[in-house]
């Protein structure tokens, strides 16, 4: 491994202990400025938390039952010690389990208004960023389309990269590899709302993260991954505590806030054909409105 890699997974793993130290302040961040009101602004909200609450209450009560008939006979100790206990068995069926990973995306979506409402929120106080009107319908909408669309592509990723560790892997790593592949994922969607802030596209959003980025995601996503594993409340909490947990993180290792995206040269061209087809189409529009008046 050359000097510039060993650098950069040096600076990655510092990153992802960084992070994973950030929740603590996260949380009393969250608790201390109050981050949860204005959330009556969204009509919705209460909608979708009911959604969330009865799908993966659902689930995780299921599982809770099942694992008690299954084990009736042992102490109360056994739920959480011991490999057959039932919080071993929600550790090792979530990165096994293709419908468990599905699920953590359903949630994702669902709880995108919550998402959208803290990072704009914890952006609000610690970079002074106002969003005219983004408590109304078409900038939520935005945001819920993008997560939808970061969504099915990262569902689809995770599939991908799983199925390719399960074939190369040794049994004794598969499982780490599949935790470490859905952290990382689940990360990377909740730094993406930060990009959103300021104006990334999905495209370039990836590309700014995976290159630079990748220690915050997998620390943003590891909690978090836990966290929605918790029946009801973890499932509320982790997204809500992650997003304020992303917002501080990469405002303190991003200078997105100071310098903007920062183009490719390839990106720069393509910006440059789109602007000139806009304005070529602008001329057109504007010769046939002075026809239409002549």
């Amino acid at each position: 491994m050359d000097d510039s890699r060993l650098t950069r997974l040096r600076y990655g793993i510092h990153e992802f202990f960084y992070t994973l130290m950030t929740f603590p302040r996260a949380w009393r961040f969250m608790i201390n400025h109050r981050l949860w009101e204005g959330l009556r602004q969204y009509g919705w909200v209460a909608r979708g938390l009911v959604i969330v609450g009865v799908l993966v209450g659902l689930v995780m009560v299921g599982e809770v039952f099942e694992w008690l008939q299954e084990h009736a006979d042992q102490p109360l100790t056994a739920m959480a010690i011991g490999s057959e206990s039932l919080l071993w068995q929600w550790l090792t069926e979530a990165y096994e389990s293709l419908s468990d990973g599905v699920l953590n995306w359903v949630v994702l979506v669902l709880l995108e208004v919550v998402i959208y409402h803290f990072m704009r929120q914890t952006l609000r106080v610690i970079l002074d960023k106002e969003v005219e009107e983004a408590h109304k319908f078409k900038p939520f909408l935005n945001a819920q389309v993008r997560m939808i669309q970061v969504s099915f592509m990262a569902v689809i990723l995770q599939e991908i990269l799983i199925g390719i560790g399960d074939g190369v892997l040794p049994d004794s790593l598969e499982g780490i590899f599949a935790l470490g592949v859905q952290s990382t994922i689940l990360g990377y969607a909740i730094a993406d709302n930060y990009n959103e802030q300021f104006e990334l596209t999905i495209q370039q959003s990836i590309r700014h993260l995976r290159e630079n980025y990748i220690g915050i995601c997998m620390g943003l996503g590891l909690p978090l991954f836990l966290l929605l594993k918790i029946p009801l409340v973890g499932t509320i909490l982790g997204p809500l505590v992650t997003s304020v947990a992303a917002a501080i993180v990469l405002r303190e290792k991003s200078d997105l806030h100071i310098v903007g995206y920062q183009m490719t040269e390839k990106e720069k061209r393509k910006a440059e054909k789109k602007a000139a087809k806009a304005e070529r189409k602008a001329a057109r529009q504007r010769r046939k409105a002075a026809k239409s008046l002549s």
